[in-house]
Parts: C-alpha cells; structure tokens; sequence
C-alpha cells in the first residue's frame, strides 16, 4: 500500500506542476494584453466556482433523494 500512495503522490504533484507551468507558459505567450487576460481569466474563474457550486448542489440533492429512498425499504 505504502508503494501506492508514494505513486498516486508523486503522480499528483507531477500533474500539479505540468498544469502550472502549462498555464504560466500560456499567460506568457497569450496574444492578449495582460489587462483583458487577467479579465478574462477572472470570468472563467467565476463561471467555474458557479459550476463547481451547481455540481455540489445536484450531488448534495441527490445523497439527500437516494438516503431517503434507502430509508423507505
């Protein structure tokens, strides 16, 4: 288990850091002014925490509408 977890750790990270360094290379070479970059980076970012909030929402709905239909049987 412990080899596992080593790989799932050092996978993580390296993914952590090929986002990142993707990103950063992306915002260097982006043929964009820096000001409607970082606006629209800011955009994006809202739109993905309305949609991170939405898919918790259905999923916290749908634990709560599948624990009462287990509680019925």
């Amino acid at each position: 288990m412990h080899y596992d977890r080593q790989s799932l750790s050092i996978g993580t990270a390296a993914l952590l850091i090929g986002f990142c360094f993707g990103l950063g290379t992306g915002i260097l070479l982006a043929p964009h002014s820096g000001a409607r970059t970082r606006r629209r980076l800011k955009h994006f970012t809202e739109d993905m925490i309305e949609d991170t909030k939405e898919v918790i929402d259905e999923a916290t709905y749908t634990g709560k509408h599948l624990k009462g239909l287990m509680a019925v049987r």
